[in-house]
């Protein structure tokens, strides 16, 4: 038999809320059992419910004043918690959770147990989250994921499904949509399918919410690439030399900026010439361009006429990425209104190489910016709207496939259909 089992899904310490999840065939009983509804209408899956947490089987007059918290039912079977976040708080409500015969479990058995229902109690739109909440790196991406995990794309879902039917009960019952006399709002198909197309431009940021922004500097040899990388993580993590060509393959590196999970990538220079290995480190850095979110066109005052070349080259590899110009070691410039200095277009920086004990020194400084405007920058061009708070959006490529169906639907029948797609877990083929 499937076991009944409660899992802390925050982290644990001192937090102002704490998320407690359960799930199994007796998670209905024991909400029942503990949990005092601030209202009498029964709970529908997605919906948020004000109540009192209560300990079991208390007696009759008990006078002792339960614990406020909000819960949400996630599926026929499973149950989110949300409450105080202080360990005393957390542990009376999972203490009276496995008084009732639930299991405690930690998060990797938790995962699995969500993984083994997927097809049955549990929606899959909320398990897909749930896997993505376990694997989110940074806080800000954690919080997206929680949202969806919450329901904010099942929500969303369900809501056009019932509005394009008016018939609750289609909820339930996709197969009845087949009869093109059940759709009583034929109008509201636009609406879908401009909330759709919406939905899906936000598909960047649900694809990077496990995997990293990958940011690639690319430029001529010997202009400060590698430098700016190290400035960028806070160590020497590229080698830097004045000799031209120093990086002679793709060097990558983990960071966060701005609660965005990025890849930075170090590539060799472009150039003609050069030697066998050179010349297989600028077609490792090709591969590298042609799959970035971001690349970092970096120039010198010495090299800023290969400008054109380079943007030229770079093109032909990707019309995808966006694109950041950065003028390095500008200090070295002898008349600054020969490229039009001040033109926003350009982000200053000076990042020099110095041997030391501690390895690679570099300085801040440049105008337009300098390091902190670069780090800025690329946060900026990565993420440039903030996500509303509770607002759906696709979390993997499944999702994002259907969400592009229903923007593409041609009738409301159609329509429907890819949203039970959606919510159902069907992929896409």
């Amino acid at each position: 038999m499937t076991p009944t089992v409660v899992s802390r899904l925050t982290a644990a310490g001192r937090s102002a809320v704490a998320v407690i999840g359960l799930c199994g065939p007796r998670a209905e009983e024991c909400i029942a059992a503990c949990f005092q509804s601030a209202t009498s209408s029964r709970w529908r899956v997605g919906q948020v419910r004000y109540g009192t947490w209560r300990r079991p089987h208390r007696p009759t007059g008990d006078s002792i004043v339960g614990e406020s918290v909000v819960l949400t039912p996630i599926g026929e079977t499973h149950f989110e918690i949300h409450g105080h976040g202080g360990a005393a708080a957390v542990s009376r409500i999972i203490d009276s959770l496995v008084q009732l015969g639930a299991t405690r479990v930690d998060a990797a058995t938790w995962d699995r147990q969500l993984s083994g229902l997927q097809h049955t109690s549990i929606e899959p739109l909320l398990a897909e989250a749930a896997q993505v909440l376990i694997a989110s790196t940074t806080r800000p991406n954690a919080a997206i994921a929680l949202q969806q995990y919450r329901g904010a794309l099942l929500t969303w879902t369900l809501g056009w499904i019932e509005r394009l039917t008016q018939q609750p009960e289609a909820l339930q019952q996709p197969d009845a949509l087949q009869q093109p006399d059940a759709l009583q709002q034929p109008e509201a198909l636009g609406e879908l399918k401009h909330a759709a197309a919406e939905l899906w431009q936000r598909r960047s940021i649900g694809q990077h919410l496990t995997a990293p922004y990958r940011v690639v500097l690319a430029g001529p040899p010997n202009v400060g690439k590698s430098s700016l990388v190290n400035r960028i993580v806070g160590y020497g993590r590229s080698i830097t030399h004045d000799e031209a060509g120093t990086t002679r393959d793709v060097v990558d590196c983990d960071t966060v900026i701005a609660g965005l999970p990025i890849r930075l990538r170090d590539t060799a220079g472009i150039r003609a010439g050069g030697g066998v290995i050179e010349r297989e480190g600028i077609r490792r850095g090709a591969v590298a361009i042609a799959s970035a979110d971001l690349i970092l066109i970096v120039v010198d005052p010495t090299t800023i006429a290969e400008r054109a070349a380079i943007e030229t080259t770079i093109a032909g590899l990707t019309d995808t990425a966006d694109v950041l110009r950065v003028l390095n070691k500008s200090d070295q410039i002898a008349n600054i209104d020969f490229i039009g200095g001040d033109d926003p277009g350009w982000i200053q920086t000076i990042a020099t190489s110095l041997d030391s004990e501690v390895g690679t020194t570099i300085e801040r400084g440049g105008r337009n910016g300098g390091i902190d405007g670069l780090i800025s920058a690329i946060a900026q061009r990565l993420r440039p709207d903030p996500l509303p708070e509770g607002a759906p959006l696709p979390i993997n490529e499944r999702q994002s496939q259907w969400i592009a169906a229903i923007a593409k639907s041609s009738d409301a029948t159609s329509a429907l259909r890819y949203l039970h797609s959606l919510r159902s877990g069907a992929d896409n083929t």
